[in-house]
């Protein structure tokens, strides 16, 4: 017979790509669902699409880490925040995102500041604040 396949390490753990793309969808979709129904108890209408809004940002922030903890070999704090950072800045770029905490006029005041970029340090700062009170480490 064949030797039997070696121990899974935890590098090999996050090279597999099936596990890292399928084991957030039913979380983002749940977190998506309760992201949607704080909109409407807070006086908005109820729009499935925003549940796939909220899902699908949820859903990519997730797979976004994939290819970083595979190249890390572990989770990092800092993968949260170059996820956050990126979707944030993307979102911003496509008009879908706002930038909070930060005035518009600060924009207007320094025109050599692209909004992209305070959104990347903005979201990526926000993801790093959860991922950091969730446990993860540098």
């Amino acid at each position: 017979p064949p030797p039997p396949p070696p121990p899974p390490t935890d590098r090999m753990y996050y090279f597999n790509y099936q596990h890292c793309l399928t084991a957030p969808i039913i979380p983002s979709a749940v977190m998506g669902t309760i992201f949607a129904g704080l909109d409407v108890a807070q006086g908005g209408t109820f729009q499935p699409s925003r549940i796939v809004i909220y899902g699908g940002g949820l859903y990519a922030y997730n797979i976004l880490q994939c290819p970083m903890e595979a190249i890390h070999g572990r989770p990092s704090l800092a993968h949260n925040m170059l996820a956050g950072g990126i979707l944030g800045s993307v979102g911003v770029s496509s008009g879908h995102l706002g930038v909070p905490f930060v005035s518009p006029m600060t924009l207007y005041r320094y025109p050599w500041l692209p909004p992209n970029v305070v959104a990347f340090v903005v979201y990526g700062g926000l993801a790093g604040t959860f991922a950091a009170l969730g446990g993860k480490r540098l």
